[in-house]
């Protein structure tokens, strides 16, 4: 008989993602099982054979958390449990493991690089270093100590702190944890919107504070998007939307082009309705020559740098299988 953990995969039917784990060298204490296709019925028949689950963006349902008589430990392969019947596995005493994943972490410090380098003025500052802007200003340069300094030399306004100020993060999933989870150890108040808000717990981990749409708009100092495009989304941040955001506002996209009308954020970034903004991805990649946004000094653009890296399955995935194989190894106390 096989001292192996019977590991249910729930995303078997779909992508790469079960072949990546079958073939990761983390998987050797393990014995997968996984259903060949979508269906509940596929994961409720291989239910009862199951010790542990890895989840990572297929439904585990309740039915099938009942039906796991011998189930002891769910993994998911990232942070938000949206798509595992939480309610389900408490009531049965089952933790639920989350690990955070590095695809999301790059996007999230794509977000935080952005907000930086606004706050901080970042590219006016390299630029007026690399154009000697001080022969303009008439100063010298002179040999520093201590306290013979020059600090902002080429009088560069508006540098300040991320400190104090609030993200309002629009799209409070996996990635959208990792951003504010950043914000957080910046000392930044930190408030989000999505179609179905989170439950209080989750709401408590990551002291989020949930806020309709608009509102969201009107409050922050840091809009974040972070959604995919779909039809619903497409557009969502036209000029309706810039007006009703604060005029020391900053726009930050990391997640696609098309959430936002391009010309009508230069237009409110040129009339002042918002201060900064932050693009990593574009409509059109590479974003035209001919954009009104090249040349703004109150953007900073990017050649959509933030996804995720290449090595990212062979991190992610030892992860969250060591994880499993932790908690096992310590005959079941919860991580």
């Amino acid at each position: 008989m096989s001292d192996k953990i019977r590991l249910l995969v729930t995303d078997g039917a779909s992508g790469k993602f079960l072949a990546r784990v079958r073939a990761n060298a983390a998987s050797a204490p393990f014995d997968i099982i996984a259903p060949d296709s979508a269906d509940e019925d596929a994961l409720l028949a291989l239910a009862p054979e199951a010790e542990a689950v890895l989840c990572y963006k297929a439904a585990l349902p309740a039915s099938v958390i009942q039906a796991a008589g011998k189930l002891r430990y769910i993994q998911k392969h990232g942070l938000n449990c949206k798509n595992i019947d939480a309610a389900a596995a408490r009531e049965r005493g089952i933790p639920v493991g989350t690990q955070s994943l590095m695809r999301n972490a790059t996007v999230a410090e794509q977000a935080l690089t952005l907000m930086l380098c606004c706050e901080r003025k970042t590219i006016p500052g390299q630029r007026a270093v690399e154009a000697g802007v001080y022969r303009e200003m008439g100063l010298e340069p002179v040999a520093t100590s201590q306290w013979n300094i020059r600090p902002n030399w080429p009088e560069i306004e508006g540098v300040a702190e991320l400190f104090g100020k609030s993200a309002g993060i629009i799209g409070l999933g996996d990635i959208g944890m990792d951003i504010a989870r950043r914000c957080l150890a910046f000392d930044m108040e930190v408030f989000y919107y999505q179609r179905t808000r989170h439950a209080p717990d989750v709401e408590a981990e990551y002291r989020a504070a949930y806020l309709p749409f608009d509102d969201l708009l009107e409050r922050v100092d840091y809009l974040v998007l972070v959604l995919p495009h779909t039809e619903e989304s497409e557009g969502m941040m036209g000029a309706a939307q810039f007006a009703r955001m604060k005029n020391s506002a900053t726009l930050i996209n990391v997640g696609r082009g098309a959430l936002v009308d391009e010309a009508a954020l230069a237009a409110a970034l040129e009339g002042g309705e918002i201060a900064m903004a932050g693009l990593d991805v574009y409509r059109y990649e590479p974003l035209p020559a001919d954009s009104p946004l090249i040349g703004m000094p109150n953007a900073v653009l990017l050649p959509h740098t933030g996804g995720g890296s290449n090595r990212q399955w062979d991190v992610d995935i030892p992860a969250s299988l060591g994880k499993i194989a932790a908690f096992f190894s310590r005959d079941g106390e919860a991580s």
